[in-house]
């Protein structure tokens, strides 16, 4: 189900493919908005089948909370325990130093290789043993 393009806090972004979910996170991520957002997104990631990135644009992000944080670190964990690659993309410099000022921009940072899934046939070698 997708989200409506007026849908508030979250706007649906074209996929850069069929097992990706592209959500822009706009205005604000606080107190007001951080139980819509997170039910939005959770609704959004049980809608799709075969899912295996949630990437999450922050171009349009204002400012973020503590609530906000908490929505973010809630879906980083929601995806990861469904097997799903979690990313921000374009953390502006606010974002960012929330993140590093709270401890979790390691955590929750863009790109981090660890956030992919592990697809056992494409690291497995001819031994057939785990890289």
């Amino acid at each position: 189900m997708p989200i409506a393009p007026d849908a508030g806090p979250l706007r649906t972004l074209p996929p850069t493919d069929p097992h990706t979910l592209c959500l822009a996170l706009v205005g604000d991520l606080d107190y007001e908005v951080g139980d819509e957002v997170l039910h939005q997104v959770r609704r959004a990631l049980r809608a799709r089948e075969n899912l295996r990135q949630l990437r999450l644009d922050c171009r349009e992000l204002a400012t973020t909370d503590s609530t906000g944080l908490s929505v973010l670190l809630q879906l980083h964990r929601d995806a990861g325990r469904d097997g799903i690659g979690f990313h921000l993309d374009n953390v502006g410099p606010v974002l960012e130093r929330l993140l590093r000022v709270t401890g979790t921009y390691d955590h929750l940072r863009p790109g981090r290789p660890d956030d992919f899934p592990v697809d056992p046939e494409a690291t497995a070698g001819e031994s057939g043993a785990l890289h």
